[in-house]
């Protein structure tokens, strides 16, 4: 679980926000004027309809955001929309593309 400054609230609008699309998720990233990074995952149901699996793949960002949070640079909203693609890839692979999105959203 992300520390409350962290969560992305909800009514955050993404409408002129920087965007990465790739096999794995959605990237959106948009300055918030505040001093910390706040994250969103979006998981629906048309990945996976178990909760078991939807929970797993939270529990993957979580873990791999809060890691990589201390080298980003602060001040940005950051939304992850999952696709079924993330499934079929292994976590080493998924951890690469999410470095390799945020090094191109030039967070990192």
């Amino acid at each position: 679980m992300f520390k409350r400054e962290n969560r992305l609230v909800p009514g955050v609008r993404f409408g002129n926000s920087q965007s990465f699309v790739v096999s794995q998720f959605v990237f959106k990233n948009k300055a918030n004027n505040l001093t910390v990074n706040r994250f969103g995952i979006v998981v629906s149901k048309k990945v996976d309809a178990r909760a078991v699996v939807r929970n797993k793949v939270k529990r993957f960002f979580r873990t791999a955001l809060v890691n990589l949070n201390e080298k980003m640079t602060s001040g940005h909203d950051i939304l992850f929309v999952v696709k079924k693609e993330f499934l079929n890839k292994t976590k080493e692979e998924n951890l690469l593309t999410v470095e390799s999105i945020l090094k191109k959203a030039s967070l990192i």
